[in-house]
């Protein structure tokens, strides 16, 4: 199953990065995320092949993602692996700059373990793409509030 997504966010292309990168920000618009562990540490410098764990908190229950930092150019490009027992996950955030504004296109891929996790994943497709729709729409509104409240160069 793949899910992409678009939309154009009134915030220079570092401010949206911000909150792609860093995982006190990413707590404030991804609905749930408890918090983020890095067993083997995380390389500030080289963070592509970085292992984490996403503890989120859905329908209740706590639930962990084990994934790692697949490809990472600042502040243009994230992607990310997770997994579970039912699925696996490649997420990947492309940002551009146009003049003060960023694009952000979001491509998602949910590879299922099993045909059955494929046919529940076909049921609750609607619920992941309100979750996303209102993730978005979360980063869209705190990377525009950063930006109106940062002085420009020119002050």
């Amino acid at each position: 199953m793949e899910i992409t997504y678009q939309q154009e966010i009134l915030a220079p292309i570092d401010v949206v990065f911000s909150f792609l990168n860093d995982d006190e920000k990413m707590k404030l618009w991804m609905e749930g995320l408890e918090s983020i562990e890095y067993p083997k540490g995380k390389d500030l410098d080289n963070p592509e092949g970085t292992e984490f764990i996403h503890t989120l908190r859905e329908g209740g229950q706590l639930q962990q993602y084990a994934g790692s930092v697949t490809q990472y150019q600042a502040p243009t490009l994230i992607a990310v692996e997770l997994h579970n027992s039912a699925f696996r996950i490649n997420v990947t955030y492309e940002l551009t700059a146009i003049g003060r504004k960023t694009q952000l296109d979001y491509h998602c891929e949910m590879i299922f373990a099993s045909l059955f996790h494929r046919f529940m994943g076909f049921l609750f497709g609607w619920f992941t793409n309100r979750i996303l729709k209102s993730q978005m729409k979360n980063l869209r509104l705190l990377s525009e509030q950063e930006a109106v409240r940062r002085p420009t160069l020119e002050e």
